[in-house]
């Protein structure tokens, strides 16, 4: 059982950098691309209930 934990946690931290990186991204190209507050209050949210698995 240890092994699903540890894989479902490194799971969860794949989904995280992934999620934070897509937050910087958004950030920098938001003049240019002009993303709206709700995608990334979106991605903020998805990063919170990963946070919440996590820890």
């Amino acid at each position: 059982m240890p092994v699903l934990d540890k894989q479902m946690r490194m799971k969860l931290q794949g989904e995280l950098a992934y999620v934070n990186e897509r937050l910087d991204q958004i950030r920098q190209n938001r003049d240019e691309q002009g993303y709206y507050n709700y995608e990334i209050e979106l991605w903020k949210k998805k990063r919170q209930e990963i946070m919440n698995q996590l820890y």
